[in-house]
């Protein structure tokens, strides 16, 4: 895979995702990372060509349908998208400790 092209990958999951083709693997930044847009984890200069057969391999894990990962070949774009998706919910989040019960009920005797 060459280095030549490289896009800009950005992950709402909040640890990221280990992308791995063959023997090449490439850590992706989560929500959790330094490098956040709109809640979305990003990383910069990954392998394009690593990047599509990733995709192509993974076309149907919900990370992918559901839009939590995502790459465009210029960084301006990728931030862009992270922004549009601020308000995507995977589930994952953090619970709001000021949410009335937090979805948590007593339990019933």
């Amino acid at each position: 895979m060459s280095k030549d092209k490289t896009v800009t990958i950005g992950c709402k999951l909040p640890n990221g995702l280990l992308l791995e083709v063959g023997k090449k693997n490439v850590q992706i930044n989560g929500a959790n990372s330094s490098q956040v847009v709109g809640g979305h984890g990003l990383t910069y200069d990954v392998d394009a060509e690593l990047w599509q057969v990733w995709l192509k391999q993974n076309a149907d894990r919900d990370v992918v349908k559901n839009g939590f990962v995502f790459a465009h070949d210029k960084a301006v774009n990728a931030k862009a998208e992270a922004k549009e998706k601020t308000d995507t919910k995977t589930g994952q989040e953090p619970i709001d400790p000021n949410a009335k019960n937090n979805g948590v009920e007593t339990a019933k005797d």
